[in-house]
C-alpha cells in the first residue's frame, strides 16, 4: 500500500512538472485588436519575429478585430496572467473606453502596460478638389451652408476623434461617415465623397507626397520629419490640436511583475535592433517608453480623454 503511494504521489509530480514545463514553453500570442494588414498588425509582424529570439519561444500574431478593439481587448483582459497572451494597442484603448457606454473590461485597470513601442503623428488631410490650402480656410468652408464630412474607422477611433477635435476647436459642424478600416476611407476621400480625414501622419505621407491629397495641418508642436513642409496646429492658427497616437503592448492586469520585466527587457531589445528601428523609423515612430513611461502615458491620456469625450457626448452605439 505504502509503495503503491509513492509511486502516485511520484507520477504526479512527474505530470505537474510536465505540465510546468509545456505553459514555459507555450507560444505568445500578440493579439492585434484590428484587421489584418492595419497599421498595427504591421507592427505586430515587425516585432513577433525578433521577440520570439529574445524570449526564446514562438510568437504569434491573432488578429481579434471587431467593435472598436474591444473583441481582442476582451481576450487579453480575460487571459491567464502567465506572460503568454500580449495585447498590441493604441490610443484607442482610451478613446473606446470614453465612447462605449458597455465595455467587456475596464481599461483602466485590467491591463498592465509593459513597453511604449512608439508614438505617431496626426493630421488634417483634405481632397485636392475641396479647394482650402490651410486649416483656417478649411474652417470657414465648414461655416459655409454646406456641411463638410469627414471619414473615420468608426466611433471612438483616432481619426474620428482627431476630427472631431477640429470641429470643436473651429466652433463648427461635421459629418461623420464611418469605415470599416482607413483604406476604404482614403479611396472615397480622394474619390470626392469624402471632404476630410484625421489620420496617422505614415499612413497619409504616400497621398500626399504624390500629390493625390492636400496636408493642412500636423496636430503636434513640431512639424513631421515625413512631410516636413506641412505646418503644425500651432503654425496654422490652432494651438490646441495636439493628438499622437502610441503603439503599446500591455498584459492582463495581475501578471506577476517578474514576468512583466523579462518581456519589458526584451521588447526594449528588439526596438534598439537595427533592422526593427529602422522600420520602426519609416513607420513614424518616435518616442519609445518602459513600462514607468508607458503607465504615465496611459494615465495622462485618461484624465485627459474621457473628460472631454463625456462632455463632447461622443457615444457609439
Amino acid at each position: 500500500m505504502r509503495r503503491f503511494q509513492f509511486f502516485a504521489v511520484l507520477l504526479a509530480c512527474l505530470v505537474a512538472s510536465t505540465a510546468g514545463a509545456q505553459g514555459a514553453n507555450e507560444a505568445v500570442k500578440i493579439i492585434v485588436p484590428f484587421a489584418a494588414g492595419g497599421p498595427a498588425d504591421q507592427i505586430a509582424r515587425i516585432i513577433s519575429p525578433p521577440l520570439g529570439l529574445q524570449l526564446g519561444k514562438t510568437v504569434v500574431v491573432d488578429n481579434r478585430g471587431g467593435a472598436g478593439g474591444t473583441v481582442g481587448g476582451n481576450v487579453v483582459a480575460k487571459a491567464p496572467p502567465d506572460g503568454n497572451t500580449l495585447l498590441l494597442s493604441t490610443s484607442s484603448l482610451v478613446m473606446t473606453a470614453g465612447t462605449m457606454p458597455k465595455m467587456p473590461y475596464n481599461a483602466r485597470k485590467d491591463f498592465e502596460p509593459v513597453y511604449l513601442l512608439g508614438e505617431v503623428q496626426t493630421m488634417i488631410a483634405v481632397r485636392n478638389s475641396l479647394g482650402v490650402n490651410t486649416l483656417a480656410e478649411l474652417v470657414a468652408k465648414a461655416k459655409g451652408a454646406d456641411k463638410l464630412n469627414y471619414g473615420s474607422t468608426g466611433v471612438g477611433g483616432t481619426m474620428h476623434i482627431g476630427a472631431e477635435l477640429l470641429a470643436k476647436a473651429g466652433n463648427v459642424s461635421m459629418v461623420h461617415i464611418p469605415y470599416r478600416g482607413a483604406a476604404p476611407a482614403l479611396v472615397d476621400l480622394m474619390g470626392g465623397t469624402v471632404d476630410l480625414v484625421n489620420a496617422d501622419v505614415p499612413v497619409l505621407r504616400p497621398y500626399i507626397k504624390d500629390g493625390r491629397l492636400k496636408g493642412l495641418a500636423v496636430f503636434d508642436t513640431k512639424r513631421s520629419p515625413q512631410l516636413p513642409d506641412v505646418p503644425t496646429s500651432a503654425e496654422a492658427g490652432f494651438p490646441t490640436l495636439q493628438m499622437t497616437n502610441w503603439y503599446g503592448v500591455l498584459l492582463p492586469a495581475g501578471t506577476p511583475s517578474d514576468i512583466r520585466q523579462k518581456l519589458e527587457i526584451a521588447l526594449a531589445n528588439v526596438v534598439r535592433q537595427p533592422d526593427v528601428a529602422a522600420k520602426l523609423a519609416e513607420a513614424g515612430f518616435s518616442n519609445p517608453r518602459d513600462h514607468v513611461g508607458f503607465k504615465a502615458r496611459l494615465d495622462a491620456d485618461f484624465d485627459r480623454w474621457l473628460p472631454w469625450l463625456k462632455e463632447a457626448n461622443i457615444r457609439s452605439e
